[in-house]
């Protein structure tokens, strides 16, 4: 059985600029992971997230211009986010853009997906503020524990 984590926000901006933010290292370093690098805006790109003892890899297997990003895990498999697909999903509605989010494959429940869960949570406020107030709270960023 496969688990998944899965988000829902409103973000007053057009799917075109959400896309930006998700598919450019430049957004994706303003919302997510400052140490953003690589190539998110083309199917079979790798992008690479570093925060100096944390490292992840994924290859952009679906881009939909203004509808849809999907990645999928481009690491070492013996990690608890082998497997996994990170998914966004974009829908115009009046003045904003849902903007559904999907972190699915997990092997478990337990581990990491709880910790995750949140923390995706947190990247998708600073997603949010980063295209409505121009500046996103990437990693590092607010700490959900005290390790």
């Amino acid at each position: 059985m496969a688990y998944a984590i899965h988000h829902e926000i409103g973000v007053k901006a057009s799917p075109g600029s959400v896309y930006e933010a998700l598919t450019e290292t430049k957004g994706l370093a303003g919302w997510w992971i400052a140490d953003a690098r690589g190539v998110g805006n083309k199917v079979g790109g790798v992008l690479e997230f570093s925060t100096g003892d944390f490292l992840r890899r994924f290859e952009v297997v679906e881009l939909q211009p203004g509808k849809v990003v999907r990645w999928r895990w481009k690491g070492d498999e013996d990690d608890e986010w082998a497997g996994t697909e990170v998914t966004f999903k974009l829908t115009p509605d009046g003045n904003q853009c849902w903007v559904n989010f999907s972190h699915s494959g997990y092997r478990s429940e337990q581990g990491c997906l709880p910790h995750c869960s949140m923390k995706w949570a947190v990247f998708m406020l600073s997603l949010k503020d980063l295209l409505e107030k121009g500046k996103g709270h990437p990693a590092p960023d607010v700490q959900i524990n005290h390790d």
